[in-house]
C-alpha cells in the first residue's frame, strides 16, 4: 500500500525518537532467535555482519551477544541516535544512508533485515544492494510481513491506514493505546476460539507489555508503505535478485522468514 505521505523511514525515524525502548521480551535473544529460526546465530562469531534497518537497535544488540567481529548498522532515520544510545559497543559502525545507497562489495559474511524491506518502496533496489555486499557463500537473513493468513486484518487495517496515517502522532498514539487495550480481550479468546491471527497472539503478541504492543499498532497505523509478501512473491524477488533461497518459513502464519545465499 502506497500513498502521497512522507518516507516510511522517516515515519520510523519519528517514531522510534519516542519509542525506543527495547527492553522485555520485546528486545529480547529468545525474540529474535525464533524470528531467524532455523538459521543458527552462532555463526556469526567473529563474522562481519551487517543490519539493514537499525530502528531503535535492538535487533544489533542482540546480535551482538553472539560476539560478531563486527556490525555495520544500516539506519537512515533519526532513529539512528536511538540505537547509538542503546547499543553500547565500538563493535558497531553506524551508517546514516538508505538500503539503495549502500555501495559495499564482497564484504559481509551476513547480513539481516528484520521487519524493514517491507516498508521500502524500492525494496527491489535494496535486495540487489544487499547481493552484492555479500562476501562468496554469504547469507542473507530477512523477515517481512506475510499476506496468506492475513487477509481480513489486511482488508481492515489497508483501510484504517488510509485515515490515520492523516493523523498527528499525538492523535495516533492515543487511538493505538485505545486499540492495545482491545487486544488483551481478545488475546485471552486465542486460547479457546480459532480468530484471525490467533498463532501470532499466541506465538509473540501477547508475551509484550502494553507499552510494546502499542508500539507495533503504531508502526501498522502510521508507515507511508507496508507491503504484504506472499510466499511466491518473496522468492521470486530473491532470486530476480541473484540469491539462492535455502529455506522459507512461514511463522505463526503472518510472516515470512527467509534464508538465502549469494548466487554468484
Amino acid at each position: 500500500m502506497k500513498i502521497d505521505h512522507k518516507e516510511s523511514y522517516q515515519d520510523f525515524g519519528e517514531q522510534f525518537t519516542i519509542d525506543g525502548d527495547i527492553n522485555g521480551n520485546w528486545g529480547s535473544i529468545k525474540l529474535l532467535e525464533e524470528i531467524v529460526h532455523p538459521f543458527d546465530l552462532n555463526l556469526i562469531k567473529e563474522k562481519e555482519i551487517a543490519e539493514i534497518g537499525v530502528g531503535s537497535g535492538r535487533i544489533s544488540n542482540n546480535l551482538l551477544k553472539y560476539n560478531p567481529n563486527k556490525i555495520f548498522g544500516i539506519e537512515p532515520s533519526a532513529a539512528i541516535e536511538v540505537a547509538k544510545k542503546n547499543i553500547k559497543s565500538n563493535k558497531v559502525e553506524f551508517f546514516n544512508i538508505k538500503g539503495q545507497d549502500i555501495n559495499f562489495e564482497n564484504k559481509f559474511d551476513y547480513v539481516f533485515s528484520i521487519g524493514v524491506i517491507h516498508h521500502i518502496p524500492e525494496y527491489r533496489e535494496v535486495l540487489k544492494k544487499i547481493q552484492k555486499s555479500l562476501k562468496k557463500n554469504g547469507r542473507f537473513i530477512i523477515w517481512v510481513y506475510g499476506k496468506e493468513g492475513n487477509e481480513l486484518y489486511l482488508f481492515i487495517f489497508n483501510n484504517l491506514r488510509r485515515v490515520t496515517i492523516l493523523l498527528p502522532d499525538f492523535t495516533l498514539r492515543i487511538l493505538s493505546k485505545i486499540l492495545t487495550i482491545l487486544t488483551y480481550p481478545y488475546g485471552y479468546l486465542c486460547n479457546f476460539i480459532s480468530l484471525p491471527l490467533k498463532k501470532y497472539f499466541l506465538g509473540a503478541f501477547n508475551k509484550w507489555s502494553f507499552k510494546h504492543r502499542s508500539y507495533v499498532i503504531f508502526d501498522q497505523l502510521n508507515p507511508s508503505f507496508a507491503k504484504y509478501f506472499t510466499k511466491e512473491e518473496l522468492e521470486n524477488d530473491l532470486k530476480s535478485a541473484n540469491f539462492k533461497v535455502e529455506h522459507i518459513s512461514h511463522r505463526l502464519e503472518y510472516s515470512y522468514t527467509a534464508i538465502c545465499s549469494k548466487n554468484d
